[in-house]
């Protein structure tokens, strides 16, 4: 089987992010690219993720043509090979339907940095897409345009994406986004929470990708 490790780690993360209540039941996507021969592990279409194996997960070439599977890959293809054709520095990209990040999405409120975990994975305020149909290139180019060098973006009425150099930075990325999410949306409630100084989300990112991004 081709890149059979991979794709057993791109099915362990699928379940992870479902234990997780990143995403429930089929939604979300998740893929990772092999940094020697470029190739994309990319969840199938419509596949509840408690069930996913390896061999479900299919494999592309870095224009979305399929090199090895069984299922349809991800109707968001076209975003994941965008963004991997755009970025050397992503080999992971992780669609959520986390609750607290996709509320953000409705009222359309980008996510101010409050939690220092989160300036770690993050490195600065999250920006809101406008909505638009997703599954598309127009869509894909929205999200990319909108990420641009960053690592997450919520998307307008709908969920949100972040990228890491691995799977593994990729789910942590995700938990700072909803982590950071729900802690401002409960501070809210209390008072008025206090963002970090944009300088002491630099130092904490840079030391992020210092340390766990190589």
């Amino acid at each position: 089987m081709l890149l059979a490790d991979l794709r057993g780690d791109v099915a362990r993360y699928a379940k992870k992010m479902v234990a997780s209540h990143l995403v429930r039941a089929a939604q979300g996507n998740l893929s990772a690219r092999d940094a020697a021969s470029g190739l994309i592990c990319i969840t199938p279409s419509g596949m509840d993720y408690d069930l996913i194996t390896a061999e479900d997960i299919v494999v592309l070439d870095r224009d979305g043509s399929v090199a090895e599977g069984k299922h349809r890959p991800s109707v968001e293809t076209p975003l994941h090979t965008l963004l991997y054709r755009r970025r050397r520095d992503v080999h992971c990209v992780m669609h959520t339907h986390s609750l607290y990040a996709t509320a953000f999405g409705v009222v359309y409120q980008p996510l101010p940095i409050v939690l220092a975990e989160s300036a770690l994975c993050l490195g600065g305020s999250v920006p809101i897409a406008p909505y638009q149909v997703s599954g598309t290139v127009e869509f894909a180019e929205l999200i990319a345009e909108t990420l641009g060098d960053g690592n997450a973006v919520i998307w307008g009425n709908h969920g949100a994406m972040v990228v890491g150099t691995s799977l593994a930075t990729a789910y942590s990325a995700a938990h700072a986004l909803e982590d950071g999410a729900q802690v401002y949306a409960l501070a809210r409630q209390l008072g008025t929470p206090v963002p970090l100084p944009p300088d002491e989300v630099e130092k904490l990112h840079a030391f992020w990708r210092d340390h766990y991004t190589k």
